[in-house]
């Protein structure tokens, strides 16, 4: 019989669980794959109620956020849908009707509760969601650049001891800036055009 050493007030076995990470690429029938479930996605948007899809996403932020088994990684990943969201319901950064129409038949994905992965399953029911919330962001990073861009500028004149003239102001300012953002995210996307569609 081989002796065990004796177990140590309060350990468990998690407590000598160790990290490790796990990395994998995406080949192009698998890319092709996932470009087909947003296409699909799109064609059905256009159905759907946005305030619902909205809803939804929300929903499915809050379950990622509520679940105890949720990788980090995934926790991680669902502040893109988090500024997604933020940017289409912003009403100072008014986001326009094409991009718009974009961003929500992208989350309409999200908004189907027929997974690839079930959620429920331990560790991985959100993987499939991460990976499309990746796609996503890659095919939104010009959008999501900009309108990050605008919400630190008007956090940080917010919270700036502004004079009563100056808060007066900083409805135009805001306007002024978003103009200014949103021809630079045209620029971008015309240096650097996303493909996922």
């Amino acid at each position: 019989r081989v002796p065990t050493a004796p177990a140590r007030r309060g350990g468990t076995e998690g407590s000598m669980a160790q990290n490790f990470k796990i990395s994998f690429s995406l080949e192009e029938s698998d890319v092709a794959y996932f470009r087909k479930l947003f296409r699909d996605a799109r064609k059905t948007a256009a159905e759907q109620d946005p305030s619902e899809i909205i809803a939804a996403v929300q929903a499915l932020i809050g379950r990622v956020r509520q679940a105890k088994k949720s990788p980090k990684f995934v926790t991680e990943t669902v502040t893109v849908l988090e500024d997604l969201v933020k940017m289409i319901e912003d009403e100072d950064y008014e986001l326009p009707k094409a991009p718009r129409a974009e961003v929500l038949a992208a989350l309409s994905y999200f908004a189907n509760p027929e997974d690839l992965i079930p959620d429920q399953v331990p560790g991985l029911g959100f993987l499939d969601d991460a990976i499309m919330i990746k796609i996503a962001e890659e095919e939104f990073r010009h959008e999501l650049w900009g309108y990050r861009k605008f919400a630190n500028f008007r956090s940080g004149a917010e919270v700036r001891p502004w004079t009563t003239v100056a808060k007066q102001r900083l409805p135009q300012r805001l306007v002024e800036q978003r103009r200014k953002i949103r021809a630079d995210v045209e620029s971008r996307k015309r240096a650097r055009p996303t493909a996922w569609w």
